[in-house]
Order: structure tokens, then C-alpha cells, then sequence
């Protein structure tokens, strides 16, 4: 079936709603997910996947430490879905009097839905890479406000990435950034000096390596308008699912409030 991406927001601020998500975050994390299936990034797959998580309290974020440079946030086990915009405005306003600044999320679900984010910070004008960790290799979302689309890079080792961040950061021993060991973290390194993300952009998309995996900003630009001209089609069989998961979750939530005695007239 086909959808317009107004049908797929509406659809997923319902079901992050009917999980007891906060509105603001459920209108982010709905946005989120329909510009991911809107770039060909199976948004919906990921909250069908991730729905048993998502449901409970949701954590505000904690700021574990911060250095000039560099903060740490503890991301409180939530979806990197409803976390990635709250993250990336804290990056933009710390960009504000650094050039170049770098976010590490800890205990957080990353995924490839980030990309939102990435095209939120270029929006900005600004350039960043965001880096998470998959169970086979790293991946890597890359935008610079040169380019309307970011590109994504699946890659087994992405260490070179990591030494050019950590020098542009000025971070040296120990307190160099590593690239994240398990899939519970992501960085958002941003950065004002647009023209060495632009280079970083080109090499990827110029360079023919089977070592990688890579989405380049023509095939986001190829899918974002084609869906937005067509509509997007995503499994009917998913969309069901998904929209009886979230009546269900809004009977069970309203049912709770009015164990709690919400509601009852004095």
C-alpha cells in the first residue's frame, strides 16, 4: 500500500502517543520515522521492532560529563528515534562557541533512522558524522549543508573516520573517542568547517571500495522524491500491526488512569 508521509506522521505520533510517549517527543520521534521510510530507511520496520521497548517511562537525558569539546549523555535506554533531536540540538548550540564538537550517547538504541538528524544539523548549517555500532560493522551518516541529501556508510572498520575526528577535537591518550564496541552508543561529532566534511563526502562517493556498503546523496534524493511525488509503499501487513498495537496500548494506558482514579469527579 501507499501512503503520503502526512498519513505516515499522523499514523506514528498515534502509536508513540498510545505508548505514553511525551507529546513533544512523540511528534519528533513520528517525523523521525517518516522521513526514514520517506529516504528508503524502513522507519516503520524500526518502531515495529523497537515497540516493546518504547513502551514505559520515558527517561530525560542525563548529562554524565562534558570537557570543552566533548559531553556525554546517558540516553536512559531509550530509542535513538526520540533521543536523535534533542541530542543534535545540544551539539548545534555547543557549536555556538566551538568549531568542532562531539556528542557520545551511552545506553541509547542508534539506527539508521538517525539520518533525520543528520539532515536536521545541515539544515543548520553545519556539517556532522554520526557513528553507531551494528552487530557486523560500524555506520557512519555523513552531511554538510552542501549537499541536501547525507550519505550512510556501512563499514567493518571506520578508524580512519575516528583519527580524523579525534584530531580535529585535539584529543590525544586517553582521551581520544573510540569507535563505539557495542550497540547501545552513538557519537554525533559537529563540526562548523564545512569543507573538510564535503571532502570526507566526496572521497566516499568517489572511490569504488567493496569493503563498504554505501548510500550516496543521489539515491536519498532519488527516493525522497520519488516518495513524496507517489507516496511511499510500505506492508500493509506491518501497518496493521502496528496501528492495532497502538489501540491496544491506548485501551491498556486509559484503563491504568482510571484504576489510578483519573478522571473521577470529587
Amino acid at each position: 500500500m501507499r501512503v503520503s508521509h502526512l498519513e505516515l506522521y499522523t499514523h506514528c505520533k498515534k502509536i508513540f502517543q498510545a505508548l505514553g510517549v511525551p507529546y513533544g517527543y512523540a511528534e519528533e520521534g513520528a517525523e523521525t520515522v517518516a522521513n526514514a521510510e520517506f529516504l528508503g530507511l524502513y522507519g516503520l520496520q524500526q518502531l515495529y521492532d523497537e515497540l516493546q521497548d518504547l513502551q514505559g517511562e520515558f527517561e530525560e537525558l542525563e548529562v554524565l560529563n562534558e570537557s570543552d569539546r566533548v559531553t556525554v549523555i546517558d540516553g536512559g535506554k531509550q530509542s535513538g528515534m526520540l533521543l536523535g533531536k534533542a541530542c543534535a540540538d545540544y551539539l548545534i548550540a555547543r557549536l555556538e562557541a566551538q568549531p568542532s564538537v562531539a556528542v557520545c550517547v551511552r545506553d541509547a538504541r542508534p539506527s539508521r533512522v538517525l539520518a533525520q538528524q543528520a539532515m536536521y544539523i545541515s539544515k543548520k548549517g553545519l556539517a556532522s558524522i554520526i557513528l553507531y555500532k551494528k552487530p557486523s560493522h560500524s555506520s557512519l551518516i555523513i552531511s554538510s549543508p552542501n549537499f541536501a541529501y547525507p550519505i550512510m556508510v556501512h563499514k567493518r572498520n571506520n578508524e580512519d573516520i575516528m583519527e580524523g575526528i579525534n584530531k580535529e577535537l585535539g584529543l590525544t591518550g586517553d582521551q581520544k573517542l573510540k569507535l563505539p564496541t557495542v550497540t547501545t552508543r552513538f557519537c554525533i561529532f559537529g563540526t562548523t568547517k564545512i569543507e573538510a566534511i564535503d571532502e570526507v563526502i566526496e572521497r566516499f562517493e568517489n572511490t569504488i571500495d567493496t569493503s563498504y556498503i554505501l548510500t550516496t546523496t543521489d539515491d536519498f534524493e532519488q527516493r525522497w522524491e520519488s516518495s513524496w511525488q507517489f507516496g511511499t509503499e510500505v506492508s500493509r501487513e506491518l501497518w496493521l500491526d502496528l496501528n492495532e498495537t497502538g489501540k491496544r496500548m491506548l485501551v491498556e494506558s486509559t484503563d491504568q488512569s482510571r484504576e489510578r482514579g483519573a478522571g473521577e469527579m470529587a
